[in-house]
């Protein structure tokens, strides 16, 4: 061989090396990042599943405001609805039937009734000062944010934040 393709061949197989090396440690740095939340899930699903009537986990939310909280939709053998909103640092859980409450759809629909315009609002149930609240949040087409806390309960308003 030709020592130029010699040198050539070195030198790709130089590149080709640091570039798997390179995305080798991204994923690494991606694991890492995301264990904890998985982590917190499966947590909050195993609780769920042992300790409440709840045998199907529908759909996961979380939520850090005035506490960290982990909560999740799910079914009953009998196929009635319930959330429940686990507090990881107090280790405390609270389960709520849904018919008790406002569902996502509903508080959605009362976001887009009350705050017209914004596009693809996100929903999340969590814990706000010592209640159950669901957080919707929104980017406004000025690219600022906002959101808005709504009792689980009735639906109220609890606490609107714009233009962040």
């Amino acid at each position: 061989m030709n020592k130029y393709v010699k040198k050539g061949l070195k030198i790709t197989g130089i590149v080709v090396g640091i570039l798997a090396a390179i995305y080798l440690c991204l994923c690494i740095v991606f694991y890492i990042a995301t264990k904890p939340a998985s982590d917190t899930v499966k947590e909050t699903n195993k609780i769920a599943l042992e300790k409440t009537p709840i045998t199907t986990v529908t759909k996961n939310y979380h939520l850090s405001r005035s506490v960290e909280s982990n909560s999740l939709e799910g079914m009953s053998k009998k196929g009635k609805k319930y959330y429940f909103i686990y507090l990881p640092k107090s280790k405390k859980a609270y389960l709520y039937q849904a018919n008790k409450g406002k569902s996502e759809e509903q508080i959605l629909n009362t976001f887009n009734d009350e705050h017209p315009g914004h596009d693809n609002p996100k929903c999340q149930l969590g814990w706000y000062k010592g209640m159950p609240v669901w957080e919707v949040t929104y980017k406004k087409k000025n690219g600022n944010y906002g959101y808005v806390l709504y009792d689980f309960r009735n639906g109220k308003e609890v606490v609107y934040a714009d233009n962040l």
